[in-house]
């Protein structure tokens, strides 16, 4: 059995219950956080968790894993000099490692496009993609794609992590636990 990734004992607060889990090299654990105002801190607080950023007594992380941001454009830059996907993955992928002209054309863009111009789920993958070229063991989430950008990233995730990779989803939706290794569910301690 290959060594855990991350190791977590349970995850409590005054309001909430992470269960216990492990992620090993090849899974894709997904964390169930419901919808609503919550769901952002909750993720966040996570996210620095299963990064390193933040020691949590009861995980240990023997792997830090990567969380692929969100793109984010000044409006000075996006008026004057706008990024275009050549110039974003100069700036966030491994210089080392060829792009694959068959991801650019399999997601509609192209590396002189702007990268402002492309739609929610392009950026997300574009974003995966970059974090991909350095490692392969992330944290991600779906917010704000649709469903069909969803599955889209969702199975780009999982193809990416199946030679020795690993990652965790953090999401509101339970829509694709059963293609997870694991499903934890957030458990509520006060209403």
């Amino acid at each position: 059995m290959k060594e855990p990734l991350i190791e977590s004992k349970g995850i409590k607060t005054d309001e909430y219950f992470i269960p216990p889990f492990e992620l090993r090299k090849g899974e894709l654990v997904l964390i169930y956080l419901y919808g609503g105002s919550h769901y952002y801190k909750i993720k966040e607080d996570l996210t620095d968790i299963f990064t390193g950023k933040t020691r949590h007594e009861n995980v240990n992380v023997f792997k830090a894993l990567t969380f692929a941001k969100n793109f984010k454009e000044s409006r000075f830059e996006r008026v004057f000099n706008p990024v275009t996907v050549g110039k974003y993955l100069k700036r966030n992928a491994d210089l080392y490692v060829e792009p694959e002209l068959g991801f650019f054309k399999e997601n509609g863009f192209s590396k002189n496009d702007k990268v402002g111009n492309l739609d929610y789920s392009q950026k997300k993958l574009l974003s995966l993609y970059s974090v991909f070229t350095k490692t392969r063991d992330i944290v991600f989430d779906l917010s704000g794609e649709g469903p069909v950008g969803a599955i889209k990233t969702f199975d780009f995730v999982k193809d990416q992590i199946k030679n020795d990779g690993a990652a965790i989803l953090i999401d509101w939706a339970t829509d694709m636990k059963d293609d997870c290794d694991k499903f934890i569910t957030l458990e509520w301690l006060s209403v």
